[in-house]
């Protein structure tokens, strides 16, 4: 209740820092009643907004961190993680467009395409003091093309000249296309020209300090304190296997004014349920939900803080060549019709995911000619039909001389991939009689160190593209790429990639080409799409800055308290 008459209130003078409605009369002071309330909504906004700025946001993640080296990370959650840390010569806005990082500006290539130079800002600086140079880029790629480190990202860099021949120990690692041509200025200059490569410098290319990382060297990356940052965070408290890790301001970040959040909490959490309550009594302000927590959450209270993304992400499975049984066609194709994908997505995940029709993400790429989606234009090449399922083992079980098989699926462990490969096993059990399929989940370090060694007969993956092409999704199945652990090799198909990386053909010739690639991999069951990935993330009503985009996962220095 407001009283009209005033309060007296008897202080030294000098004891009030704000004078808002305050009267002062001698050595007494007169508050108005309405005076007092808004003195006290000034002094607690302030209180609030300083308490803000300290207080912890906790986040979850669906994997820990396999590596925080840039030049190894090959999964999601670890790449996810670096862009936190790291920061390379650009980087991408909340609505996920290129913008300047440690370049000053976006260069406009020269030399029909092919050559980029920029100028770096002076005021960039790692995490322990020492400038950011243009030797430190230089560096960091040719790290990552050495055969020494034996990189299975070096992908990321295959465009930039001689990157393919010193990766395969034909050249000199110091023949790479990128020079410093002085402290502050950096060229890079490509094979051939790259339209997507600005995505490459703001999402894949990252800066490293020679002297520090040699410290480490192949530890480098493996805990936090083998790690040094440049970005707006640094990494705390990871020591390598832990599940939980923090995100702490970077004091000598050039833009740290303008990250709003000192210190940021992750937790893996890899059970959907767990994420929900979490969410529920904040203990954690965002997280990722699947499945029927998705439609609970749609129907509920929880809908205002619910984002749902399509995601620039396909889910596929892997074949080992190496393995005899599997290098039969027929029995990968009996397989593949043995799916319902549209059931899957439908009835197991729930959460917006799409079934995947090509090795190509819907919504990815365009007929330049009619706008039509590129999976449109493919049509469905990977349907559900039990009768040919049965067929096609059949015709395996005939050139195999074997009626039973059993395969070993190799999956992470998260909720969502046990849950898609016990669909996987129950409908190839279902449709293909004979044959028994034993899922081992790990977690991902575990996967990729399995998968790196050859040691699996067929195992899901997912594949995250940081630019809109359809080459980063065709060429999975290309034996040049780093990420096709099973080793899947086809001339004909290896001739169609290599058409569409060297970019020499129109625009209209380009997709062409892209479209012949999609179907004869479809035809050869190279590796097996199963569906491309949605998001669906609750993040809290009190914490804004928070957008994931079609191409990455949310960064956490656009994130603020409201």
């Amino acid at each position: 209740m407001l009283l009209s008459a005033p309060i007296e209130v008897s202080l030294p003078v000098t004891d009030i820092i704000v004078k808002l409605g305050v009267i002062i009369h001698e050595k007494r002071i007169w508050i108005s009643s309405i005076g007092i309330v808004a003195l006290g909504l000034v002094l607690t906004g302030c209180g609030s907004q300083q308490s803000s700025q300290q207080k912890t946001l906790n986040v979850t993640a669906t994997q820990s961190i396999a590596t925080a080296d840039p030049n190894k990370a090959d999964d999601i959650a670890s790449q996810a993680a670096i862009a936190q840390f790291m920061e390379g010569l650009y980087t991408t806005n909340q609505k996920g467009k290129v913008v300047p990082a440690i370049a000053k500006k976006v260069a406009k290539p020269t030399n029909n395409g092919k050559t980029y130079t920029f100028n770096l800002r002076h005021n960039a600086k790692w995490s322990n003091g020492k400038k950011v140079t243009a030797a430190d880029f230089v560096y960091s790629v040719q790290r990552q093309v050495d055969p020494n480190t034996k990189s299975q990202e070096v992908g990321h860099v295959a465009e930039i000249k001689n990157a393919t021949a010193i990766t395969a120990g034909k050249k000199a690692v110091k023949t790479l296309g990128v020079k410093a041509l002085g402290k502050y200025k950096l060229q890079i200059t490509l094979q051939q020209r790259v339209p997507y490569f600005n995505y490459r410098l703001a999402t894949e290319i990252y800066p490293l300090n020679k002297q520090f990382t040699e410290k480490y060297g192949n530890k480098y990356g493996t805990s936090a304190q083998r790690t040094l940052s440049n970005g707006p965070y640094v990494l705390k408290s990871w020591n390598g296997t832990n599940d939980t890790w923090k995100y702490v301001k970077n004091p000598y970040y050039y833009d740290r004014k303008q990250v709003r959040i000192k210190n940021i909490k992750v937790q893996t959490v890899k059970n959907n349920s767990t994420a929900e309550n979490l969410f529920q009594s904040n203990e954690v302000q965002v997280t990722q939900i699947t499945g029927t927590q998705v439609s609970a959450a749609e129907q509920g209270s929880l809908k205002s803080q619910m984002k749902v993304k399509k995601l620039n992400q396909l889910y596929f499975m892997l074949w080992n060549q190496k393995r005899s049984a599997l290098q039969n066609t027929d029995l990968r194709r009996a397989v593949s019709y043995a799916l319902n994908r549209q059931s899957l997505v439908k009835n197991v995940l729930k959460d917006g995911s799409v079934a995947a029709t090509s090795l190509v993400p819907a919504g990815n790429t365009k007929n330049p000619t009619t706008g039509k989606d590129f999976n449109t234009d493919t049509g469905n090449l990977y349907p559900y039909s039990p009768a040919k399922a049965k067929q096609y083992w059949q015709k395996a079980q005939a050139s195999l001389g074997k009626q039973k098989l059993t395969l070993q699926l190799l999956t992470n462990d998260n909720d969502i991939n046990k849950s898609v490969a016990e669909y996987i096993q129950a409908a190839i059990e279902k449709n293909l009689s004979g044959v028994t399929v034993n899922v081992k989940s790990v977690p991902l370090t575990n996967e990729i160190s399995t998968l790196s060694k050859g040691d699996f007969d067929f195992a899901t993956l997912s594949w995250s593209s940081d630019f809109q092409d359809p080459v980063d999704f065709l060429n999975k199945a290309s034996i040049t790429n780093s990420v096709n652990f099973g080793k899947f090799n086809n001339a004909k198909y290896e001739q169609l990639i290599s058409t569409i990386t060297a970019d020499k053909q129109s625009t209209k010739a380009r997709y062409q080409t892209m479209q012949q690639a999609a179907k004869l991999v479809a035809q050869q069951q190279g590796v097996t799409p199963i569906y491309q990935t949605a998001a669906a993330h609750l993040i809290s009503n009190k914490v804004g800055g928070v957008h994931f985009t079609l191409l990455r996962d949310a960064l956490y220095r656009y994130a603020y308290w409201k």
